[in-house]
């Protein structure tokens, strides 16, 4: 009767036959999203949003006018249309939810949300995570970006 060493030694073996399997990585193109905060207006995000990296303010005011930005790259489209969305939520310093906002659109590649910061907000670094998921190719993935609130 073979030992378990022996076992698991062809199980090795036969996981790295060469042609066995081929990574996923390489049957399909890898998602890449991102988020950034900024506090432009609505109209320099529509100009700026389709620049190869975004840009990203690291600290932001408490009342300033802030807005999350998500942006998937190469969403798979599926007669010319893009099936994808996101879930953004932010952080405060202390792990507790300051905002969350379900299914927003990323039809078009990207899609934005305000982030609502009062005066009275703590100061300290805060956490906006996007899920982002491409209905298309039926994939999804997480980023997440940190700002400070002064």
């Amino acid at each position: 009767m073979p030992s378990v060493l022996t076992i698991v030694a062809i199980a090795i073996g036969l996981a790295q036959t060469p042609g066995s399997s081929t990574p996923l990585s390489q049957k399909r193109d890898v998602m890449q999203s991102e988020v950034a905060i900024t506090t432009w207006t609505d109209g320099e995000i529509r100009e700026r949003i389709g620049a190869k990296v975004l840009e990203h303010d690291s600290e932001v005011a408490r009342g300033e006018n802030v807005t999350a930005m998500v942006r998937l790259l190469g969403c798979q489209r599926e007669k010319g249309v893009c099936r994808a969305s996101a879930d953004v939520v932010v952080y405060k310093p202390d792990g507790t939810v300051l905002s969350e906002m379900k299914n927003v659109d990323l039809a078009s590649g990207h899609g934005t949300v305000a982030v609502k910061l009062d005066a009275a907000d703590v100061t300290g670094v805060y956490r906006v995570v996007a899920t982002v998921r491409d209905l298309n190719a039926r994939r999804f993935g997480t980023t997440e970006r940190l700002f400070g609130v002064k």
